[in-house]
């Protein structure tokens, strides 16, 4: 929301520190909604406030298609990222594009062309068990299981060790702190969720929350969907009071004071904004009991990934084949990014 200047500050520094520039996108205030834009079928029993998000992410899709934008990065006014984002969007690209079968393609974007929405950061995703997984061994930003947040859901048991985050097509998913979306991708979400919901009606069902939307828009396969898991975007809340993380809640001057907080990443752009800006060539860990608690940025590196591949429920035995080509590109889009204030 406008009103929320402590958000956006830390969006700004955050993201300047990062190396790249973010574009805000005014919330919706639920008091200025006009109920004639609501959905013929919305969920009654969703309060005011769930649609005005709605609206929000919706209004990011009008922009991507009035302005032609191939691509755009959506960011929640809560989210945070690690300090190592762009290699990390640089292996997940790769992945992306082995799953696409456009490695070696020349396509216009650096995450392939067959895609609607890229789900970076969530708070549970289910994959498409037919469809190859691209596993990631070892990846030295992944937090340990005791520290991961809670996920609503995720890919099957016994398919990633714990070292390894690995990207899927997307079955489902949950929560909606940071995702990409194609030209197609919003062009498609404003038809279902807005102009013409009764139109789609025979392939998904609307009226709920954004998150729900979006991913019964994956699995009916309306939109093209991929994830990692565990999430790339986590989220933040600075110190102060436990209202402050949100604004669907009043502002409660007993409660206790809480210190800043960062869910779901090893190294949080902002719990090191205070040792960047010192000039420190390390960045801290979130929890102390990871193998580097203190590392310099450059020295994070990830491995080469690999296809994995599901058998027949009757063959619990999986099958592997490495993918040892690594793709070296920059992978943020060239058009603005975007973040909306839910």
């Amino acid at each position: 929301m406008p009103s929320r200047t402590d958000k956006r500050d830390q969006l700004v520094l955050g993201s300047s520190l990062t190396g790249f520039v973010i574009d805000f996108i005014d919330g919706v205030d639920a008091k200025g909604i006009n109920p004639k834009t609501y959905p013929y079928n919305w969920n009654q029993e969703h309060s005011a406030t769930e649609y005005a998000c709605l609206r929000a992410h919706l209004n990011a899709a009008q922009r991507i298609v009035q302005e032609g934008l191939r691509t755009a990065l959506i960011l929640e006014d809560d989210v945070d990222w690690d300090v190592s984002i762009k290699p990390q969007l640089q292996t997940f690209a790769h992945a992306v594009r082995t799953l696409q079968n456009t490695v070696y393609a020349p396509t216009e974007s650096p995450y392939g062309d067959e895609w609607d929405i890229l789900w970076l950061g969530h708070c549970g995703a289910s994959c498409k068990t037919e469809q190859p997984f691209y596993m990631i061994p070892n990846d030295p930003t992944l937090p340990k299981p005791t520290h991961l947040p809670t996920y609503y859901h995720g890919p099957p048991e016994n398919v990633r060790p714990d070292s390894t985050r690995l990207v899927c097509t997307l079955q489902d998913a949950a929560c909606t702190p940071a995702y990409a979306m194609s030209y197609r991708g919003a062009q498609r979400i404003l038809a279902a969720l807005s102009v013409n919901p009764s139109g789609f009606a025979d392939k998904v069902q609307t009226g709920d929350q954004i998150d729900l939307e979006l991913g019964r828009m994956c699995k009916s396969g309306l939109l093209k969907c991929f994830a990692p898991y565990p999430a790339l975007a986590g989220t933040y809340r600075s110190a102060g009071l436990s209202s402050k993380g949100t604004d669907q809640s009043g502002h409660d001057r007993a409660a206790q004071i809480e210190p800043a907080t960062s869910w779901g990443l090893v190294y949080s752009t902002m719990l090191n904004i205070k040792h960047i800006l010192q000039g420190e060539r390390v960045v801290h860990s979130t929890w102390s009991d990871v193998d580097h608690p203190v590392i310099n940025p450059e020295d994070i590196h990830f491995e080469s990934g690999y296809i994995y591949s599901c058998r027949p429920e009757h063959d619990s035995n999986p099958v592997s084949t490495t993918e040892k080509e690594v793709v070296n590109e920059s992978v943020f889009a060239d058009e603005a990014s975007f973040t909306d204030e839910p």
